[in-house]
């Protein structure tokens, strides 16, 4: 067996079984309360304080075209992407696992079913169960726009919004 390049966080949101690299995620925590956001993209929550600074909390299963069971252990895990971070809503988080960096299928039938199939890298094995890589600078990319953009909220609200 391998050694582990690195762990990644486990989280499921609906049927799938996601993965991120561990160095990215900043907490876990239960949503109490998200301010809106008029007009904002599909998936948005809205702001919510985290430690006196605002940050973008999202629904992941809604940018993944996906359904949410949005049931009792959801929460909301913190991504950071260089200096920003936003927190993204999981159906449940699974656990840490250390990760390979074994090769992933990119044209796998389990992508076959996502509404946004630029947002994953590909699907790996976690034991017996297949999970989707999420690609991070793209969720960032999508809901905050890119690094360096002018004004980066124009990405938080929908075009004619």
């Amino acid at each position: 067996m391998a050694e582990p390049h690195w762990r990644q966080l486990l989280f499921e949101v609906g049927d799938y079984l996601f993965a991120v690299d561990a160095r990215e995620v900043r907490g876990v925590m239960v949503l109490d309360e998200a301010t809106p956001v008029p007009g904002a993209v599909p998936g948005v929550l809205g702001l919510i304080n985290l430690r006196g600074r605002l940050v973008v909390a999202g629904e992941l299963a809604t940018l993944l075209g996906l359904a949410s069971t949005g049931g009792q252990g959801s929460v909301l895990v913190l991504f950071e992407n260089g200096t920003r971070q936003l927190a993204l809503g999981v159906d449940r988080v699974v656990g840490v696992v250390p990760y390979t960096g074994a090769e992933l299928d990119v044209d796998g039938d389990l992508l076959e079913g996502l509404g946004a199939r630029d947002l994953v890298n590909g699907v790996g094995q976690s034991g017996p169960r297949p999970f989707l890589q999420l690609n991070l600078d793209s969720v960032f990319a999508r809901v905050l726009g890119q690094p360096g953009d002018q004004d980066q909220s124009i990405r938080l609200v929908s075009v004619g919004g």
